[in-house]
């Protein structure tokens, strides 16, 4: 009896685990607004279910305080998407910006790689918010792609190394090349069929080109 009233009591504070209504946000306004009404994931159009969660064994409010701590940490799929395409642009906006201004930091090429460096491992953290961290590091850690992690991160290391430690021109330079090469590797991996896949690719679009050009 004394239990039973115990729980009530606890209940009434708003502590029980219970489905609650979801919370209505239809009457948002401004930018952030019109964000979520590209969201092709929600149940309804300028309707949104708070917090949201993609993980089936996570949902709020949860069974148990596990369960809810991990749910409060779990990205829906167009949270994943916004900081998929948050990184690239901030990605593009660095090499934008290595390439506008290249006759200005060709002067000092020490800022040239920080800025490029910077770029390619926001280019790499989208890959990671859309696959999930750990997923990310597991891929990357995975027999076909080590090469690839060895020599991508190790380029990256070495031209902070050579920019910020030993301000060696040169040796960030040639840090610089082989980053590069690197990142056309890990490009050209993803594209369909591999390298045969970018080569058709490239033959087909120079020709449709070329066709547009002479009429």
């Amino acid at each position: 009896m004394a239990s039973s009233t115990f729980r009530d009591s606890i209940g009434s504070l708003g502590w029980g685990r219970r489905e609650e209504e979801a919370i209505n946000t239809s009457q948002q306004s401004g930018f952030l607004s019109s964000i979520q009404n590209l969201n092709p994931f929600q149940g309804g159009r300028g309707y949104v279910s708070l917090p949201t969660t993609e993980s089936a064994g996570a949902p709020l409010p949860a069974p148990s305080r596990r369960e809810e701590e991990e749910g409060w940490f779990v990205l829906s799929r167009w949270d994943r998407l916004l900081i998929f395409g948050a990184c690239n642009l901030a990605a593009l906006a660095c090499f934008v910006i290595c390439f506008t201004l290249f006759p200005v930091l060709s002067l000092n090429p020490r800022k040239f790689v920080i800025l490029w460096s910077v770029g390619s491992m926001l280019f790499l953290a989208s890959f990671a918010a859309v696959m999930g961290p750990m997923n990310y590091v597991y891929h990357l850690l995975s027999t076909p792609r080590l090469p690839f992690t060895t020599a991508y991160f190790g380029s990256i290391a070495l031209t902070l190394v050579f920019a910020l430690k030993l301000h060696s021109t040169i040796l960030t330079l040639f840090a610089a090349l082989i980053q590069l090469a690197c990142l056309a590797w890990y490009l050209v991996s993803y594209f369909p069929m591999g390298s045969t896949g970018l080569r058709l690719a490239t033959t087909y679009g120079a020709r449709q080109a070329t066709a547009w050009m002479s009429g």
